[in-house]
């Protein structure tokens, strides 16, 4: 019978900042996949593009948390995943782990001109990619965010949860704090619609994807592969009813 202490304790072990951890609820989760006998982890893996154009780059691994910096070496995050993932089914317990590719975000948030059929296909065409490569443990399931999106029946929208970003309410200062984040990346990625507004939209996005995995995934433990965790981790939980539990495995 696997211990869901034991579970937990494989999870704090490789954790980067215990103060971000809700234990108690951590642990709840972790006693549901017991009790299902399965955990599922999910990682968003963002897009990486070509500097100062609106163009993908169209490999699976040179997503930004696969990239190692060579075609054929993983990072060191997702190598440490790999490493995790081994521990907790060592313990006895199945796990299922679900990369995200958020394939809406530069039309939808960087405010990119090609079409969103595009940008998809390309996705589309990377995960088939990875999948054929070898390189994915066949427990590693990557996804689109347009196929979760397809498949909710809320009523929570990217035009809803952007109609509430552009009003008033505490949500304000994260936009403040994701329009300072991006402008480090300023250099790197083009914003054709502006810092300010796509820190707003960025935020609706995040706002939304909670909701999406809050219906699909109820039980699920999101693996945070952004910085700064504090900040990020808060934009999930706007419209979720019950809290997203997440760790941080994975060094800065």
């Amino acid at each position: 019978m696997v211990q869901p202490q034991a579970v937990l304790d494989v999870f704090l072990r490789y954790e980067q900042n215990v103060l971000l951890v809700d234990k108690k609820n951590l642990y709840k989760t972790v006693e549901a996949a017991v009790e299902n006998n399965c955990l599922t982890l999910l990682i968003f893996s963002c897009l990486a593009t070509v500097r100062n154009k609106e163009e993908l780059v169209l490999d699976f691994f040179q997503t930004l948390f696969f990239d190692g910096g060579h075609k054929k070496r993983l990072s060191h995050a997702a190598t440490r995943a790999f490493q995790l993932v081994q521990e907790v089914e060592n313990l006895g317990l199945s796990v299922k782990v679900v990369p995200i590719l958020v394939d809406t975000e530069p039309i939808r948030t960087w405010g990119w001109t090609i079409s969103q059929e595009e940008v998809t296909l390309a996705c589309e065409l990377m995960i088939e990619e990875a999948n054929d490569s070898g390189l994915l443990p066949k427990n590693w399931q990557p996804i689109l965010l347009s196929d979760l999106e397809a498949l909710c029946t809320g009523n929570c929208t990217f035009s809803n949860c952007l109609d509430w970003a552009n009003g008033a309410g505490k949500h304000t200062i994260a936009i403040q704090e994701q329009e300072r984040h991006l402008a480090k990346f300023a250099d790197r990625y083009e914003f054709p619609l502006g810092l300010r507004k796509t820190a707003t939209r960025q935020v609706a996005a995040y706002a939304l994807e909670g909701a999406i995995l809050e219906e699909l995934f109820p039980d699920a433990l999101l693996l945070q592969s952004e910085w700064p965790w504090a900040e990020k981790d808060k934009l999930y939980q706007w419209f979720r009813k019950k809290p997203l539990q997440i760790v941080h495995p994975f060094q800065k």
